[in-house]
This record gives structure tokens, sequence and C-alpha cells, in this order.
């Protein structure tokens, strides 16, 4: 039976590389529901990340500093718009609270695995199912409603061309020129125990300036300034630093400018993947099969250690549970740098290395 769907919403509140995700759930819709009104809920914090997606009409800002009062307020202006679809891609307390209490018709929801991934933590036991990444996990609920999945589920971004190019000019202004080999640096995360060490970045950068005449690129932002401070005293040579330089809205620019990008398991990871951009990116307190592995156009390679005690959490921890560390600190920079070569050798990879 078909379903009459005019107007749709889609919640994802947090966090920029969750919300990026949602990109081929949001392009399905609107492939299913060509003239249907489709509208996103958002927190305040990243809604400028949104305006990077292409199919949505509408976004509903929920300020998570207004309280209960706020999300009270949210879920009015939901139900005064008469919404026929929930999708909701958070499924956390607050999303399950519009989920109950808002007036719409037909509400599909997607699940976490919570009990799974716990388990795959504590007793290291692979329970999760077989396409666990959280983009396959977004599906399921489509595919429950009747939605036939599409078989591009990667992500996108689009960017607008007077911010591409005023970015561009910048970057030109700071000694970036076109035919440079541009690799970006992204030494932050959320949690701690997903940061590589400052003295891997170091010598990554060190080596891929001298060995291949790369530019190399310091991205953050103000949770990472004092990474970037210390990566750029410590090397070699002064890289360019653009930690906390740029807005939510400037940042995919500067990571598209990047032939490579090296990242922690962190949103730019998820951003440079949407973008087509490669990446090598270093896991540790996390695993692939948690789902959050990096997805999309351009070649990915990651890094990661073969220990006992991996995954220790879901998405990162302050501290170690063992106080080692190892698996970060057992990551070289010399298995860093013959990533880095390995994808300058496949095709479509720039290489300006000159001599």
């Amino acid at each position: 039976m078909q379903r009459l769907i005019n107007k749709i919403l889609v919640i994802r509140f947090s966090s920029i590389g969750d919300i990026v995700l949602t990109t081929p759930v949001l392009r399905t819709l609107r492939e299913r529901y060509p003239y249907a009104k489709l509208c996103f809920v958002v927190k305040k914090e990243f809604l400028e990340i949104t305006t990077l997606f292409p199919y949505i009409d509408k976004v509903f800002i929920f300020d998570s500093k207004a309280g209960l009062w706020g999300l009270i307020k949210l879920i009015g202006e939901i139900n005064s718009e008469q919404f026929d679809l929930l999708v909701d891609l958070h499924w956390n307390l607050r999303s399950i609270l519009i989920y109950l209490f808002s007036r719409i018709r037909h509400k599909i929801h997607y699940s976490k695995y919570r009990f799974l991934r716990l388990l795959r933590v504590w007793f290291k036991w692979r329970l999760m199912p077989q396409q666990s990444h959280i983009i396959d996990l977004y599906f399921e609920p489509l595919t429950r409603f009747g939605i036939l999945s599409s078989d591009n589920r990667i992500p996108e971004l689009k960017i607008a061309k007077d911010r591409k190019s005023q970015v561009l000019e910048c970057l030109k202004y700071l000694g970036i020129e076109d035919k440079d080999l541009v690799i970006g640096l992204c030494p932050g995360a959320k949690w701690e125990t997903k940061q590589w060490t400052i003295e891997g970045f170091v010598e990554t950068g060190n080596r891929l300036m001298n060995e291949l005449n790369a530019k190399i690129v310091l991205i953050g932002d103000d949770r990472d300034v004092e990474l970037g401070k210390k990566i750029e005293a410590w090397m070699d040579k002064k890289p360019l630093n653009l930690v906390n330089w740029t807005t939510l809205l400037e940042l995919p620019t500067l990571i598209q400018r990047c032939d490579i990008l090296i990242t922690n398991d962190s949103a730019p990871l998820h951003i440079a993947a949407a973008l087509g951009v490669s990446t090598i990116s270093m896991f540790g307190p996390t695993t692939l099969d948690l789902g959050f592995g990096p997805h999309g156009n351009g070649l990915h390679i990651v890094l990661e250690k073969d220990l006992s005690c991996r995954p220790c959490s879901s998405h990162g921890s302050r501290e170690c549970p063992k106080k080692t560390h190892e698996c970060m600190e057992s990551i070289t920079a010399e298995e860093v740098v013959a990533a880095v070569r390995d994808l300058l050798g496949v095709e479509g990879i720039r290489q300006g290395i000159e001599g």
C-alpha cells in the first residue's frame, strides 16, 4: 500500500561526523519522495554543517542549554508542521521524547545495538550485524518501512562556490599553490584516548616535508589549539597552523584542498570521506566493527593494532583503562609515511613532488 508522505522529519542532534553520515539517508528520502518537504533536527552548535546538505528544506534547532522547556518548545514547533513521517537517527532520551510526544502518523527509528556494543567492549564478542557501519544501521528502519535502500550510501557535502573560492584564495595568500602536494594533519579528537601521539604527528610532518616536499597544514577546532602549537613548535620546518582558524562552514573547503588527510577517529575523517579526499586514520580504543570507519569516495587506510584489550570503549574515553595507551602509541610515524606513499602511488592522487 502506497503511503502518502508530504512532510518528513529526520532527527540527528550530534555530533559532526554522525550528522554528516546521515546524508545518504536524506538523499534516499529525497529520491523516494521528491516533492515532500524534508526537514532536519540538529543541535544549535552543529547547525552550520547542515547548510552543506543538498537535500533538506528546513532545519529545526535544538538548544540543549534550554533544558526541558527548550525540548517542549521544539516538540510544539514540530507538531505545528504536521509531519507525516519521523525518522529518528539518534534514538537517545531527548529524541525518544520527541518520538513519543510528536503527533506524527508514521514513526521509525534506528537501533544502536547498545547491548551488542557493550558485549563487544566488555567481552570482545563480535555479535554486531555483518553490515554494522552506522550508515547501514541508519538504513535499517527505512527498509522496514518499505523504502528501498539505495546502493549509493556515500555521504556527501555541497560546498558553495563563493565560499570555496574565498578559502582557496586565502590559502594562496598563505603560500599554498595549486601545484603543491598538501597533506592535512588533524591531531585532535573528542576523547583523549583517540588521539595519536604528538611525537607521531611531528615526525610524520617532518618526514613528509623533507622527503616528499609536501605542504603540511594543521587542522582542528578550539579544543586542539594547544596540540597545534606544540606540533608547530616541535617540527623542524614551520607547517601552516590553521587550528581554530576556520568556521564549521570553511572547514570542509580546507579539508577538500588536502590531497591526503591524516587524522584520528574524529569528525574531519568523515568530512574528508564525504568530499572524496583520501585519508589515513589511526584507530585505538575503538574498532571498525563498531561502525564508525571512513566511508566514501577516495582511498582510505586505517592503521590499528591487534591488541586483546581493543575495543575498550564504544566512542573513546578520558583515560586508557590499562594506563598504557598502547593501541595508539604503538602506531609509528614510519607506518603513516608508508601509507602516504602507498596512496601517492595510486592513480588519481595528486603528486606535487619536485625532482
